[in-house]
């Protein structure tokens, strides 16, 4: 970990903003279905590559 500035040290979780990435992945399918999960990451990694 690597403290910026003075402040807390920075974690990878923190730095990429996992949780938030994983709270973008709202699945719409009822019932759940296992590719559709699949799909939405897929499709948002595309997505980030592409920028």
């Amino acid at each position: 970990m690597t403290n910026y500035g003075g402040q807390a040290p920075l974690s990878y979780n923190k730095y990429l903003k996992v949780q938030q990435l994983i709270e973008l992945q709202e699945k719409l399918a009822l019932p759940e279905k296992h590719d559709e999960l699949l799909f939405i990451i897929i499709h948002q990694t595309f997505e980030l590559w592409f920028k």
